[in-house]
C-alpha cells in the first residue's frame, strides 16, 4: 500500500512544476528505477516512525514529494514534507543521490500545525536555490523563514517573521529574486510590506514600505514594470475606503530597496487606485499592470453603460492613462477605444433579434445629442451562428461552435472626426479572460 501511494505522490512530483519529463520517459514510469525503489525503501522507513506525510497546503509547489536540482549541479535532489502527529513537529527531509543511492542531505524543522508553503529561490544569483518556507500555527498565524542549503547544511536566514502573504519578484532590480512579505495591520502597526534581499556575502538586507490605512484583507498581488521600465509589485487590498472598497499599492525599487509609489503622505491611502472592485492587469500584454478606473458614458437608455480607463505609474509616483476599453461583461468580449472616442461616443444594446445580442456605439453630436450610430458588434448564438454573422454588411470576428462575434460598420469610416475603419475594430477587439471579469462593472 506504501509503495502504490509512492508512486502516485511521485508520479504528482513527475508532473508538476518542479520536474519536467519527456514523453518518453512518461510512458517508462511504471518501470520504476532500482533508485527510485530505495528512496521508497528510506521514505517507508519515515513513515514507519508515525511520521504522516505533510504536503504543502499553499504556494506554488503542493506535492508530498518534491523533485528540485537545488544546486544547480543538473542532478534532481528530492524533498518529503511530513508532520509528526501529536507534538506539533513539522519536517522536511533532503535527499540526494549518492553513488547510486539516495540519502538523507539534511533536514529541516519547524513547530507548528501545518506546512503552508514552500518556494525554491534563488536569491542572490550564485545557482544555489534558497528554501523560503512558511510555517502555519492554528487558523491564522503564518511564519517566513528563509534557509540557505549552500552544501546541504541548512543556515537560518530569516526566521519566525509573521507574513500574510508571500511573493517572490525582483523588487529591487537587482538581477536576483527578492522575497516579499505581506503584513495585514495590527493594533500597533499599519499594513506593511517588506523584501528581503539576500546579498552576495550572505547578508539578509530588508526594505519595508507602508501600505494603505484601512487595508482589512489582502486580495491580490501583481508583479511587473512601470511605465519607465522599473520592476514593481501591486499589491491589491480591500478596505474601508472615501471612494471604493478596493486599493492598489504600488511599489517600486528604489536605490536597491523598495517604497511605495502611490502613496498620499496626507491621507495614508494611494487615493489615485482607490475604486469598486476591479482587478488591476496587463490588459494588452506590454508587461505593464494597469490600475481599472470606471467612467460613466452618456447614454439613450436607462441602463449605465461605463468605459474603463486603464493608468499605470511612472516611478516617480505620477498615472497615466494607457488605455481605454468598452467591457461587455455579459458576452465576454471588450473593444480597446481609441483616444478620440474619449469623450464623444456613448453605447446602447439591442437585444431585440433572437440569438443575437448586439452593443450600438453612437457619437453624440452635442450635449444632449443627437445621437448618431458607427458601429454595430454582434454577438450571435445557436444554429447558423457563423453563416448569420457574415450577412448583409457583418464583418465577421471569430466563431467557436454555435457561438459567432461581428461587427458592422453602419456610418461611413472615420466620421465625425472619429477614428474607425473595419482594420481597427478587427485589431482592437478581445475576448475576456475569466481572472479579471470578476467584479468588472459594464453592460
Amino acid at each position: 500500500m506504501i509503495l502504490i501511494s509512492f508512486l502516485a505522490i511521485l508520479l504528482t512530483a513527475f508532473t508538476s512544476g518542479c520536474f519536467r519529463i519527456s514523453a518518453d520517459e512518461l510512458y517508462s514510469l511504471p518501470e520504476i528505477s532500482e533508485e527510485h525503489l530505495r528512496l521508497q525503501a528510506h521514505i517507508s522507513m519515515i513513515l514507519n516512525t508515525g511520521a504522516e506525510f505533510a504536503p504543502p497546503t499553499g504556494g506554488p509547489n503542493r506535492q508530498a514529494v518534491q523533485l528540485m536540482d537545488l544546486n544547480g549541479n543538473g542532478t534532481n535532489e528530492v524533498l518529503a514534507f511530513f508532520s509528526v502527529p501529536g507534538d506539533s513537529a513539522l519536517k522536511i527531509y533532503i535527499f540526494r543521490m549518492v553513488d547510486g543511492d539516495y540519502t538523507v542531505a539534511e533536514t529541516i524543522e519547524g513547530v507548528g500545525t501545518e506546512i503552508e508553503s514552500v518556494r525554491y529561490v534563488d536569491m542572490d544569483g550564485d545557482g544555489v536555490m534558497e528554501l523560503v518556507i512558511g510555517w502555519q500555527t492554528g487558523a491564522a498565524l503564518k511564519y517566513l523563514s528563509i534557509y540557505s542549503i549552500r552544501d546541504f547544511h541548512s543556515e537560518l536566514l530569516v526566521s519566525g517573521e509573521e507574513y500574510t502573504d508571500i511573493s517572490v519578484f525582483d523588487v529591487t532590480g537587482d538581477g536576483s529574486d527578492d522575497v516579499v512579505v505581506v503584513r495585514l495591520p495590527t493594533q500597533e502597526t499599519g499594513a506593511i510590506a517588506v523584501a528581503y534581499s539576500l546579498m552576495k556575502d550572505g547578508e539578509i538586507v530588508t526594505s519595508e514600505a507602508r501600505l494603505s490605512s484601512g487595508i482589512e484583507t489582502i486580495a491580490r498581488i501583481l508583479t511587473g514594470r512601470l511605465v519607465d521600465d522599473i520592476p514593481a509589485i501591486f499589491i491589491e487590498s480591500e478596505g474601508k475606503f472615501e471612494n471604493g472598497s478596493l486599493v492598489t499599492d504600488v511599489l517600486a525599487g528604489q536605490g536597491g530597496g523598495f517604497s511605495n509609489i502611490s502613496l498620499v503622505a496626507a491621507s495614508g491611502v494611494s487615493e489615485d487606485t482607490v475604486r469598486h472592485r476591479m482587478t488591476s492587469a496587463d490588459i494588452n500584454n506590454d508587461g505593464i499592470i494597469k490600475i481599472p478606473m470606471l467612467r460613466l458614458l452618456k447614454s439613450q437608455s436607462e441602463t449605465e453603460y461605463y468605459a474603463i480607463d486603464w493608468y499605470a505609474f511612472l516611478s516617480t509616483g505620477r498615472s497615466l492613462l494607457q488605455l481605454t476599453t468598452y467591457h461587455n461583461n455579459f458576452d465576454e468580449w471588450f473593444l480597446i477605444l481609441p483616444f478620440d472616442w474619449r469623450f464623444n461616443v456613448s453605447v446602447r444594446r439591442d437585444d431585440a433579434v433572437p440569438g443575437e445580442r448586439t452593443i450600438i456605439f453612437s457619437y453624440i453630436a452635442g450635449e444632449d445629442g443627437p445621437y448618431e450610430d458607427f458601429l454595430k458588434v454582434y454577438r450571435l448564438s445557436g444554429e447558423g451562428a457563423e453563416i448569420r454573422a457574415s450577412l448583409d454588411n457583418r464583418v465577421l470576428l471569430l466563431a467557436e461552435g454555435n457561438t459567432a462575434y461581428a461587427f458592422e460598420i453602419v456610418a461611413p469610416p472615420n466620421s465625425f472626426g472619429l477614428t474607425f475603419d473595419e482594420a481597427l475594430v478587427k485589431s482592437n477587439f478581445r475576448l475576456m479572460y475569466s481572472d479579471w471579469t470578476s467584479g468588472m462593472s459594464g453592460n
